[in-house]
């Protein structure tokens, strides 16, 4: 019911996600669409990016979470804290919920956080390091593995700006929603330098 994707560098923190909505579950391999235009990226605040993929009612809960706190002092490493708290209390779908944290971390570095239901919403986290990019991603009803390796992988070596980053990102979901039709090309962006 959706893809996220997230690439965090040493010097920044990128999300993009697509834009559709079905409902679940998808009968017959045809989703009824409720909307085209609901985006599954946030930026918390000037630190920290969470993005979505899954049940998204209750991923939408499990984020709105973090307006209980005053999100301008929000660390990465807070937020994640929340996100998987309010995850294990979140009934979900059977299609599950995966979340993305990126951003700033408490020392100053880059990290890419990713948890979700299928692991009990146990983080896991990769710091950022020089010469190298995390990509990670999430989509519902696809794998995401050979998508990353196939069109993201190759093209960060590259990379010469942000747009290049963001091109990659949207070619990415692009080549997704023309095999999954829960997925659309209405992308939603955001960044952290």
């Amino acid at each position: 019911m959706s893809a996220i994707l997230a690439v965090c560098g040493p010097a920044f923190c990128a999300m993009v996600s697509d834009g559709r909505m079905v409902e679940e579950p998808v009968q017959d391999g045809t989703p009824k669409i409720l909307t085209d235009s609901l985006p599954k990226v946030r930026k918390v605040n000037r630190n920290v990016l969470v993005g979505f993929a899954g049940d998204t009612v209750a991923a939408a809960r499990i984020v709105n979470t973090l307006d209980e706190y005053n999100v301008q002092y929000l660390t990465l490493e807070k937020a994640v804290k929340i996100l998987a708290e309010a995850g294990r209390q979140v009934p979900c779908a059977p299609v599950g919920v995966r979340l993305l944290v990126g951003g700033r971390g408490r020392k100053g570095g880059f990290e890419l956080v990713s948890l979700g239901s299928a692991d009990g919403f146990e983080p896991q986290t990769q710091p950022a390091r020089d010469g190298a990019y995390l990509i990670e991603g999430a989509c519902s009803h696809t794998e995401i593995a050979p998508y990353l390796e196939q069109d993201v992988k190759p093209a960060a070596s590259g990379w010469k700006s942000l747009d290049d980053v963001a091109a990659t990102l949207d070619q990415c979901i692009t080549h997704i929603a023309e095999n999954d039709k829960t997925v659309n090309t209405t992308f939603y962006r955001e960044l952290i330098l």
